[in-house]
């Protein structure tokens, strides 16, 4: 069974370097400009995992791991935060709210992809 994985990213670059090694690995890949995207996306098509970033317009990473893990239906899905904040405060508060990891950017798509691997595998055994 193929894993969907949404990526809510509002640089168009950045998404698509996101997305690229997610597709090769096999994964189907949603993609959303900002958070109001993501949950309509949501709302049409089952996701596995989310990867977001925190700095977006219109609806930021923190209000969509908020709206998720607030929802019974859509709680269960892992996120990764993709960021460029290096600040530990902001990283530990998306943590706080419900996301399984972060990841830095600029994205190095092995280290993605083996953070993707190991959540599914997580949450597999835990389902």
């Amino acid at each position: 069974m193929t894993k969907t994985i949404l990526v809510a990213e509002d640089s168009l670059m950045l998404r698509k370097v996101a997305c690229y090694p997610l597709e090769k690995a096999g994964y189907k890949v949603i993609e959303a400009n900002n958070g109001i995207e993501a949950i309509e996306n949501m709302s049409k098509t089952d996701v596995d995992m989310i990867i977001t970033d925190l700095n977006m317009p219109g609806m930021d990473g923190f209000e969509l791991i908020t709206y998720v893990k607030d929802n019974e239906k859509f709680k269960h899905i892992p996120i990764i935060i993709l960021t460029t904040e290096g600040k530990k405060e902001m990283v530990m508060k998306g943590l706080t709210l419900g996301a399984s990891s972060f990841l830095q950017k600029p994205i190095k798509p092995d280290k993605m992809l083996k953070e993707v691997q190991t959540i599914f595998n997580k949450t597999t055994k835990g389902a």
